[in-house]
């Protein structure tokens, strides 16, 4: 590309790399209004440079991590894999969605609908139970009768020993005996126990609780008849164990909280009198364990390609199209395209198990849907080069190189999209650590250092398995002040780089955070074994760094061997020739220069005035340009050495 000309340094002060981080060093010239701080700080132009190293980061990330998934595609997307087919249909289009109450406690709020257990054969007891109940609603108000009475207690002791009392009641004969206690009657013994070397007679057993007492004799026969209904309902039910699960139904009563016995009574009594939606009712309490009518809605608006696909085989050319869709996203080709494409594809991976979900797939689903809204590909791509070459090539159409042109070509321009896009991966960022530190401060652990202790001798993520590790930690605790420095520093070190860091990044300490951020994501991939999600949260932390440290990194330096490519401007192959070598130089090696028909072109010059051509030229091109060993590989193809020769320099 061409040497430094005054109008190039003059279209390059007119166009300067404006990074987000300009506003943190540009002093203000004229006091700005609160609406124009706000628009500048989300809506500022920015160079692409820091979004497009993202995109790179993340991209390759994207692909080991779906890679990996091609290992086990089938067990963990297939039709019968872990979560098979039939688990997620049904999930995505039954699955509750329930609204807690607007004015309701934060800590003590309570599930205001029918639970059951989360034990299987407690559930299947209690479902057996509710199935047996009568259809006809008169019916089962009566047989309800004395767990409406029982459950208005505001008294849960009270509670508690009533139902008891009706657990006690193991046959019907017994039924009988408590049922004439309670109304005051005589109960026939012709049993004793032994205690000791005493008989005891054991009629006491069948006294009527306290909270039963005080009720009148019409009181307590109407108490019976409702302690007899119940007890009868009990008995109908088929049960498998008979006393076993009679007693698991008690008991879950027992254990349930009064919002819940309420809304587990609530629900018995209005179950519907037709046998078909009752048992659809039935059906969906006990898959999914609250009562459908009191959802939201059912379902949720998921979307997935593997909930359509099954096939193994078209899964497998699915997922290899996926995969070069990454790899298109992360070299930037048709990035405005790809990009979206792959967020939907990894978001379809996401829902189809989402029992695997974890911050990994979080992260990586962020940053994917922000690199979406920003141009990502405006710089560190193919798209890039090939933007260069259109601009090269327009350009020499209009006669040579203007000075637009060559700020163009010098730096990528700044994008508002970019911009934008990049805060919110910054201000994402802050959150995410300012709830992870807060959250932090709730746990009485993290007061007493005793949260990083539990990290370093986990066995499921530390390397604890390791002798040396072993030996390590043993070392440690041995010596008491050691152990109880290392925990305070740790702690401290956490909280202060989450709760803190959320602040000072936006300050002159930045590298500070971003220093302290990294290591501390470091410890953790390596005592935790949470690599690939440290490791996004690592990109996530390169929003902050400035586009200019990014692109002089990507820059070479000032002793790179210089070249002029001589043509002629009339004569379109030779221009267009031109602009592709104008698009893969990316640090000005070469300087573009017109000559006059009468010379033989085209021709590369090198400093000391030796010309180039044919084969010659293209490796001396091949080997100077820092972006051109990339097509060193092309050229070990049969062929593709004269195919490259004839098109730079045709005859």
């Amino acid at each position: 590309m061409s040497q430094e000309t005054p109008q190039a340094a003059a279209s390059e002060s007119a166009f300067p790399p404006v990074g987000i981080d300009a506003k943190f060093t540009a002093p203000d010239v004229q006091p700005r209004s609160p609406w124009q701080r706000w628009r500048d700080f989300w809506f500022c132009p920015a160079d692409p440079t820091t979004l497009a190293f993202i995109r790179i980061s993340t991209g390759l990330l994207v692909l080991y991590i779906h890679l990996a998934y091609s290992l086990d595609l089938q067990a963990f997307f297939g039709e019968h894999g872990w979560y098979a087919a039939r688990f997620i249909n049904r999930e995505r289009k039954e699955s509750p969605m329930v609204v807690t109450p607007w004015l309701d406690h934060w800590e003590d709020s309570q599930e205001g609908w029918a639970q059951l257990s989360d034990f299987p054969h407690r559930r299947a007891a209690l479902m057996r139970f509710l199935r047996s109940l009568p259809a006809d609603a008169a019916q089962r108000q009566r047989d309800l009768a004395y767990l409406q009475r029982i459950f208005a207690y505001r008294n849960s002791a009270d509670v508690l020993i009533a139902l008891n009392y009706v657990q006690s009641m193991a046959t019907e004969r017994e039924l009988e005996r408590y049922l004439t206690a309670l109304q005051g009657g005589q109960v026939e013994l012709s049993e004793e126990i032994v205690i000791g070397a005493r008989p005891k007679s054991f009629g006491k057993q069948y006294e009527p609780p306290p909270v039963f007492a005080t009720l009148s004799a019409d009181e307590k026969r109407q108490l019976a008849q409702e302690i007899r209904h119940f007890w009868h309902a009990l008995a109908r039910v088929p049960w498998i164990d008979p006393k076993q699960e009679r007693t698991y139904v008690i008991n879950h009563f027992m254990e349930a909280g009064p919002v819940m016995r309420q809304a587990l009574l609530e629900f018995m009594l209005t179950l519907p009198d037709d046998e078909q939606q009752r048992n659809a009712l039935l059906d969906y309490l006990e898959y999914w364990n609250v009562d459908p009518r009191k959802v939201y809605r059912q379902g949720h608006a998921i979307f997935s390609m593997w909930f359509h696909v099954t096939d193994p085989t078209a899964m497998a050319c699915i997922h290899a199209g996926v995969l070069v869709l990454i790899a298109l996203f992360t070299v930037g080709l048709f990035t405005r395209v790809t990009s979206v494409l792959v967020w939907l594809a990894t978001v379809s991976y996401i829902h189809r198990t989402q029992q695997i979900l974890f911050g990994m797939d979080t992260m990586m689903n962020i940053l994917l849907f922000y690199l979406m809204i920003g141009n990502c590909g405006a710089a560190l791509s193919l798209d890039r080069l090939i933007a260069r070459y259109r601009a090269t090539r327009a350009a020499l159409r209009r006669g040579g190189l203007d000075a637009a042109t060559r700020a163009f070509l010098a730096y990528p321009p700044p994008s508002v999209a970019a911009g934008f896009a990049q805060r919110l991966i910054q201000v994402h960022f802050c959150f995410i650590y300012m709830a992870a530190g807060l959250s932090k401060l709730k746990g009485g652990m993290w007061w007493h250092g005793q949260a990083f202790w539990e990290v370093l001798v986990n066995p499921e993520f530390t390397l604890l398995h390791y002798s040396w590790y072993e030996n390590t930690i043993r070392w440690l605790v041995s010596f008491k002040p050691v152990y109880h420095i290392m925990l305070v520093s740790a702690v401290w070190f956490t909280l202060f780089v989450e709760i803190a860091g959320p602040f000072l990044l936006w300050t002159r300490l930045r590298w500070l955070i971003i220093f302290l951020a990294t290591l501390m994501h470091a410890i953790i991939a390596v005592l935790m074994g949470l690599n690939l999600f440290e490791l996004l949260m690592i990109v996530m932390l390169l929003a902050f760094l400035p586009d200019r440290v990014i692109r002089d990194r990507f820059r070479g330096g000032p002793d790179l061997p210089r070249f002029r490519w001589c043509f002629h401007l009339p004569r379109d192959a030779e221009c267009r020739t031109a602009a592709w070598i104008a698009a893969i130089d990316v640090d000005n090696q070469v300087r573009l220069q017109p000559v006059s028909a009468e010379q033989k072109t085209p021709y590369l010059l090198r400093d000391n005035g030796e010309m180039l051509r044919d084969r010659e030229a293209v490796q001396v091109l091949v080997s100077s340009l820092r972006l051109a060993p990339l097509l060193v590989p092309l050229l070990w193809l049969p062929g593709m050495g004269g195919w490259l020769t004839r098109r730079l320099f045709p005859s």
